[in-house]
């Protein structure tokens, strides 16, 4: 089969074995993926890896082969995969049903192969079924909108909790923009791009800042709500340089939460957390069952945010392209 391997140096589109699956597993013919951030980061050498590896988490397909101990009607159904495989059940963790964060857990396309491939194997018990409403390629936004949903489970809102400002407007900021609308927020929405900005407009943020138009963002914002800051601030830039100014632009006593993933040391203003009692949360994979809910009833909208298709040959193009254009929002590989 044809798949994207990283080789520590960079991808390149190889010929491999179909892999083997065990009892407990499935095979999928991947139909779509999404290139996410972590992938980039990966091949940009900030998020270390073992190489080779084949890339992609964000994934949708079909089931063509379950093994002996799975049951067989998973066969030939719509699916996609949660992406944290190698659950032991048994440590302290699962004993809590925090399997996301099992000891011995490995995530797809980061720790083991992942999906940039014609086919993939996964665990029976990290299966969902994709209802029928969406196409593969809007499948492909379950682990994000499901990381966009887990922002609130590990932060939950108080009363006084009205405005929250969200730095990035790529594939997660604009998803997570949808889930606090429907919560009731105002969002100030910020962006160096105006096509990002235009989406937000369109997913009714209440305020759009334009990044390179202001000296300052946290004085921007603070106009913007009684020069307290915002209540809650989220930053899903991916971008290191950018989480002080996070800081600065929450109230006294709110709420910083982190969800970037570019795998950076990033240098941060502690005294002023401390001195202003902020509280600062981070969060990663989230609740599949919620996220597809969400797409099925349609109060969550994913089909203006892809922004370009390419054919699994093309890789290199959609990965530069992705890399080139501040515009993106997701680029998906369509086999």
């Amino acid at each position: 089969m044809k798949a994207v391997i990283y080789t520590g140096k960079e991808i390149r589109l190889k010929n491999v074995p179909v892999p083997e699956i065990s009892e407990f597993q499935v095979l999928i013919k991947v139909k779509a993926v999404g290139i996410c951030g972590t992938d980039l980061a990966i091949i940009k050498g900030h998020l270390p890896v073992k190489p080779p590896i084949i890339l992609g988490h964000e994934f949708a397909g079909e089931v063509i082969k379950v093994g002996k101990s799975v049951d067989p009607s998973w066969e030939n159904k719509r699916v996609t995969s949660e992406i944290n495989t190698n659950i032991d059940f048994t440590c302290f963790y699962c004993q809590k049903k925090l399997y996301t964060q099992c000891i011995s857990r490995k995530a797809i396309g980061i720790d083991v192969d992942g999906a940039l491939a014609e086919y993939i194997a996964v665990e029976d018990y990290l299966l969902h079924e994709i209802p029928d409403c969406l196409t593969f390629e809007e499948a492909t936004f379950i682990e994000p909108l499901a990381a966009a949903y887990q922002t609130f489970e590990m932060m939950p809102l108080d009363p006084s909790d009205k405005i929250m400002a969200i730095f990035g407007l790529g594939k997660l900021g604009l998803l997570i923009l949808q889930v606090a609308k429907s919560k009731g927020l105002e969002i100030i929405a910020v962006d160096g791009s105006e096509k990002k900005l235009e989406l937000a407009r369109n997913f009714n943020a209440d305020h759009c800042i334009n990044r390179h138009e202001e000296k300052s963002l946290p004085d921007k914002i603070k106009e913007l709500t009684n020069d307290l800051g915002a209540d809650v601030v989220v930053d899903a830039t991916g971008n290191p340089n950018v989480l002080n100014d996070i800081i600065a632009s929450c109230r006294t006593r709110g709420k910083v939460h982190v969800k970037s993933t570019h795998g950076l040391a990033t240098p941060i203003n502690l005294t002023d957390i401390v001195v202003r009692e902020l509280t600062l949360y981070s969060s990663r994979c989230g609740p599949f069952d919620k996220a597809i809910e969400g797409l099925n009833s349609g109060q969550i909208k994913v089909k203006k945010l892809i922004s370009a298709v390419f054919n699994l040959e093309d890789i290199e193009q959609a990965i530069s392209s992705l890399e080139k254009s501040r515009d993106n929002v997701k680029t998906i590989i369509k086999l």
